[in-house]
């Protein structure tokens, strides 16, 4: 007997949710990477622990290398 698929909640393929995922992991990470010692939107000591666990998630998919775009490296 063959196990039934079941869609997701809001509608989306697995395909576009993972592309959410990378897309919402990048975002975490450009919003997170304005620091010195301490993260400015959460408060943590560098590196905190939201851009971690983005970039465990880029990595989990192969995409570990993926850096912010060069304007955004530049506004340290």
């Amino acid at each position: 007997m063959a196990t039934p698929v079941r869609p997701n909640p809001i509608g989306l393929s697995a395909v576009q949710l993972r592309n959410r995922m990378i897309v919402s992991a990048r975002r975490i990470i450009v919003e997170h990477w304005l620091r010195v010692d301490r993260c400015p939107v959460c408060g943590c000591g560098w590196p905190c622990p939201p851009t971690v666990y983005a970039y465990d998630y880029l990595t989990s998919v192969g995409q570990g290398s993926w850096m912010p775009p060069g304007h955004v490296l530049g506004r340290r």
